[in-house]
């Protein structure tokens, strides 16, 4: 980082006036205002986005839950059809049983 103070020497070659003196620190008091209020938006800036994180992850872990309610919802149906189709076919098979002349039709 640029020293004023150091800025002032060089320019001068010999003990600095006192203008120069009270502008260098001025020019340091003003750097270190702007360093402060650069800061201070990092800071509320770090926390928004802290904030943001946190309501993300909130969204994403209700998300995980309702995608494994649907999951879970899937697989019963999922049964739900082929115990529904295997008695389907149960009866066909007993109809077929009971009604020889059933059969003869379908081949």
């Amino acid at each position: 980082m640029n020293n004023p103070l150091s800025d002032v020497y060089a320019r001068s070659g010999d003990q600095p006036s006192y203008m120069e003196l009270e502008s260098a620190l001025l020019d340091g008091a003003a750097a270190i205002h702007c360093l402060t209020a650069e800061r201070n938006q990092l800071r509320v800036r770090l926390e928004s986005q802290e904030l943001e994180l946190i309501s993300l992850r909130a969204a994403n872990e209700d998300l995980r839950r309702q995608i494994g309610v649907i999951g879970e919802s899937y697989m019963r149906f999922a049964s739900s059809c082929v115990t529904q189709l295997q008695c389907v076919g149960h009866a066909m098979q007993q109809m077929e049983q009971t009604q020889p002349e059933l059969s003869d039709r379908r081949a």
